[in-house]
């Protein structure tokens, strides 16, 4: 039977042997048995499968909470350093928490906490407290009603103004007067004060509060009333009176080492914060003052600042008027002019995070609204309440002392009460983690500021794209002007939070006033892909940095599409068509770009559609407007399916019928065995669709067994996925010689008479009945017999050659000592008997080339060889 490996055939075969005796040359009674032997050989077959912990601005009273852990019942913490570490420009202060000297104040820290990385989004205080280096040897807590310090930081001079930090009835407030001899009331809650008076120390005064989830409490509010009962703010939980002792406790107060400048750091048991405060004067006399609050809670909250004023320059009809838009305001009395800023007078940067502003009347006389410093009355002068807005989006020099904020047209009038103005200004809650801090700056001065002129950059393209791999430096190009400096650099702020470096991007318009063209290169480490803001400011060499900054937005590409899976029949080719190969092209220009096949198929799975299974077609995307031009490659899975392949959601299962011999499968013992067959055979394999990963293909069933004889049968094949797919399997019976003569015997009855003469003849075949090879072909196809001399005939020493003949019907003779003979076939019959006549088929010819022949019996041997034929 032909069994098919690949495309080489090979064939399976039967022989026997077949003894030849020429009966007259060998004494009667001496018979050779025929030597039988089965041979099947069968063919083999390959398989083929195919943040930051900066404390800005803020003591962090439990920075180590191993070491300064309070228990709940524990009212007094000593002797605990607190190492703080201030953000950027803010020194790093070691604070001594010591037990409070006073009888009637011990301190207690409620709760201790570490801090922890700010939360995702918050970008940390929006102001820089002034470096400097504090004095933390002496703790001036007890002692604020005397300490204070000055612009020279000198004590005892009478010609320059002075800050206390605290008074005879508040232990923390701070107060800054004229000189140091109008420190004589005993309330002496003044602020500012920068008057022609000098026998007495008039009453402008400043309050600090908190907001909590943008409601302002009322015992930490900015202002209750004007007299020391009723106020309630953080300066009255601080203080010798007991009601105040354990509402803020841990207070210290330091001054620098230069003597002009004031540190307070205090905790608040009852909202888990902790309070910094930072007063310092500069050389011109003007004061910094820092406000920070710092999340000591264990869990989130929404904290923001408050800060009330009763202001007062000369008297109290001096309008309040507007600094300019988010600047602060101004006071101009007939011989003193005070400026509350929200701006550092050196390099005009905002200072802090004070957002909201307004004014008003303080008293509530003739029908004005109640007191601005009222916590109940805040909605009176912010829109919307205490997250609302006041008056700083007032234009420069405008007065914004009004009558209510829903109609700031009706601005106070008259004098005394009717005109006694006050301040109010705020900084929303934001959410603060643990650890985390608001801080909030301005600046006071006595004398008018007018700071530097910023310079100006603009930007020539506010959009510029470009491909992530670009080697080339992306730049930002623009023009900048100054009117009234030449040098500066442009600074790029990055997403991240980080700046161009003050070497890079610098500028010199040579002439005042000149706009020049600019180039400051992009930093593209510092870049991701997709859009990227960068806020680009002119800064001169002053530092004065742009007020109004610009945003150019770079868009980073990175070439590529999205395939489309393909699945077509074999012999069929994959469409030319773009919107059926790829989807979501990331591009910067979409009409400028062509989509070829890479034929060197970087991938490694080259298309071949007349075979199923998984391929990829590789594409390459190119951007034609780029120089170089960009490129990529987009693999695109083919799938190549026929009918013998059964797809279903994402995976494929393929495997084909075949024909098999139960000679094949009968060795095919074991399970294993059989359906490594039955898999090899067919072919079988299994893939994912999307990414051709192999799916394992096995045998689920079969109804073929090693004994099945010839006929039809079937085998479920499966993946790992589950597909399934049913295939045939065709069994042909077996190709046999089930019977061939022992022996053949030649000669007369009485032998051969020798010597004879040169003449030809044959010797007659005996019992031509005998003389026969029956065949089995159960599978009914084509066969060959052959024949051929396997043994010469001999007798002891002498041998015949060229006796044994074949004759045909056509009485063509053949010699079989040449080699093999067709001596018979056949096709379709199951069983079938090659014979011959007396004249026909294998004989025994003597003839002159056998003169020398001697008298013996003369044996051979003929081998019979069954071969199946198309």
């Amino acid at each position: 039977m032909k069994g098919n490996n690949s495309s080489k055939k090979r064939w399976v075969s039967t022989v026997l042997m077949t003894g030849i005796i020429l009966a007259g040359m060998i004494p009667a009674g001496a018979v050779v048995k025929a030597v039988s032997r089965d041979d099947s050989v069968v063919s083999n077959q390959e398989t083929g499968q195919i943040t930051d912990d900066s404390k800005s601005g803020f003591e962090k009273i439990t920075e180590d909470a191993d070491a300064q852990k309070a228990k709940e019942d524990s009212s007094i913490v000593t002797d605990k350093e607190v190492s703080t570490t201030e953000d950027k420009n803010v020194s790093t202060v070691k604070d001594d928490m010591t037990k409070a000297k006073e009888e009637s104040s011990s301190v207690k820290v409620d709760k201790v906490v570490k801090a922890t990385v700010p939360t995702a989004g918050y970008v940390g205080p929006t102001t820089r407290a002034i470096n400097t280096d504090w004095d933390t040897g002496t703790d001036f807590a007890n002692s604020s009603a005397t300490a204070y310090v000055s612009p020279s930081g000198e004590q005892g001079r009478n010609d320059e103004p002075v800050l206390y930090f605290g008074n005879s009835a508040f232990a923390f407030q701070p107060s800054s007067l004229t000189n140091n001899n109008a420190y004589n009331r005993i309330t002496n809650a003044s602020s500012w004060a920068y008057t022609t008076d000098t026998s007495k120390n008039p009453d402008p005064k400043k309050y600090y509060g908190i907001i909590i989830n943008d409601t302002i409490p009322a015992d930490r509010g900015y202002a209750v009333g004007l007299s020391s009962p009723t106020i309630s703010t953080i300066e009255s939980a601080v203080g010798r009176r007991p009601s105040a002792s354990n509402k803020i406790n841990g207070y210290h107060l330091y001054k620098n080492k230069a003597g002009t400048g004031f540190k307070a750091i205090m905790y608040d048991t009852v909202y888990k914060l902790s309070y910094t405060f930072e007063e310092m004067y500069d050389a011109n006399g003007g004061l910094y003052s820092y406000f920070s609050i710092t999340n000591s809670a264990t869990s989130s909250q929404s904290i923001g600042a408050v800060e009330g004023v009763d202001t007062y320059v000369d008297n109290d009809t001096v309008p309040v008027n507007s600094l300019g838009p988010g600047n602060g305001f101004k006071m101009v009395g007939t011989a003193h002019t005070l400026n509350f800023s929200l701006r550092d007078p050196n390099t005009n940067a905002k200072l802090g995070g004070w957002t909201n502003y307004t004014a008003g009347n303080i008293n509530s006389a003739k029908g004005y609204p109640k007191k601005l410093l009222n916590v109940a009355n805040v909605g009176q002068y912010f829109n919307g309440g205490v997250p609302g807005t006041g008056m700083e989006d007032s234009k420069a020099g405008a007065t914004i002392g009004i009558y209510d904020i829903k109609d700031p047209s009706k601005i106070l009038t008259g004098s005394g009460n009717d005109r006694d103005s006050g301040f109010v200004i705020k900084t929303n809650s934001k959410m603060l983690a643990p650890g985390e801090t608001l801080t909030n700056g301005s600046y006071l001065s006595y004398k008018e500021v007018t700071p530097s002129v910023p310079p100006v950059a603009t930007v020539t393209s506010p959009t510029i794209n470009a491909y992530a791999d670009q080697k080339d430096v992306l730049t930002i190009k623009g023009k900048v002007s100054d009117v009234d400096s030449t040098k500066g650099r442009i600074k790029l702020t990055y997403e991240d939070g980080s700046m161009s470096s003050m070497s890079d991007n610098k500028y010199d318009t040579i002439t005042v006033g000149k706009s020049i063209d600019y180039s400051a290169a992009i930093d593209v480490s510092k870049l991701k892909v997709g859009a990227n803001k960068i806020i680009v400011a002119a800064v001169d060499e002053n530092d004065f940095e742009q007020d109004t900054p610009v945003t150019v937005t770079v868009n980073l590409f990175k070439l590529g599409a999205t395939p489309i899976m393909q699945r077509i029949k074999t012999g069929e080719t994959v469409s030319t068509d773009e919107s059926k190969l790829i989807t979501n092209i990331t591009i910067m220009n979409s009409n400028r770009h062509t989509l070829t096949i890479d034929s060197k198929n970087p991938s490694g799975k080259p298309l071949n559609n007349k075979v199923p299974g998984f391929y990829i077609q590789d594409m390459t995307l190119t951007d034609i407007t780029t120089l170089p031009k960009e490129v990529v490659n987009i693999p695109v899975p083919v799938n190549v399916t026929d009918d013998d392949t059964v797809v279903v959601d994402n995976s494929a299962v393929y495997a084909k019928s075949f024909g098999t011999t139960s000679d094949a499968i009968s060795v095919l013992t074991s399970k294993t065995a059989l359906d490594t067959f039955i898999l090899k055979n067919s072919e079988a394999k299994g893939w994912m669709l999307a990414t051709g990963a192999n799916s394992v293909v096995s045998v689920k069933s079969t109804t073929l067994t090693a004994t099945s004889g010839g006929g039809s049968y079937k085998a479920v094949i499966q993946n790992s996925d589950g597909k399934e797919i049913t295939i045939d399997i065709t069994v042909a019976g077996g190709l046999k010689i089930t019977a061939a003569p022992d022996t053949m015997n030649y000669g007369a009855t009485g032998g051969v008479m020798l010597p004879y003469s040169s003449e030809n003849f044959n010797l007659q075949r005996q019992d031509n009945s005998t003389a026969k090879v029956s065949i089995s072909n159960t599978g009914r196809q084509g066969w060959n017999l052959t024949a051929k001399v396997s043994k010469k005939l001999t007798s002891g020493s002498n041998t015949l050659t060229g006796v044994l003949k074949y004759i045909d019907t056509n009485n063509v003779v053949t010699d079989l000592d040449s080699g093999s003979v067709i001596v018979g076939s056949g096709k379709t019959a199951e069983t079938q008997d090659v014979t011959w006549d007396a004249k026909q088929g294998i004989i025994a010819n003597l003839n002159g080339s056998n003169t020398s022949l001697k008298v013996g019996t003369y044996t051979g041997e003929i081998e019979w060889t069954l071969t199946s034929a198309p």
